[in-house]
């Protein structure tokens, strides 16, 4: 297992645009959108993103590394 295979499953998200009152959309790749939302709080919305992310691939590979064919079952 990937780190790339979930991250195209369960994108991360990145600050997507800026507004005029310092305010900030907050995207992923597929258009998943927060509108509007402080910069405090997207930067706190992408970094809680990211931590699942990278335990999520820690799990992934674990489970395909002990139990490749319950991993199968669960991802494929």
């Amino acid at each position: 297992m990937k780190e790339k295979y979930i991250e195209e499953r369960f994108e991360a998200y990145h600050v997507f645009g800026e507004h005029s009152d310092g305010a900030v959309d907050v995207a992923s790749a597929s258009g998943d959108i927060v509108t509007h939302i402080r910069w405090r709080d997207a930067e706190t919305l992408i970094q809680d993103r990211r931590s699942v992310l990278d335990m999520l691939v820690k799990l992934a590979q674990k489970l395909d590394e002990v139990a490749p064919e319950e991993f199968k079952k669960i991802w494929y």
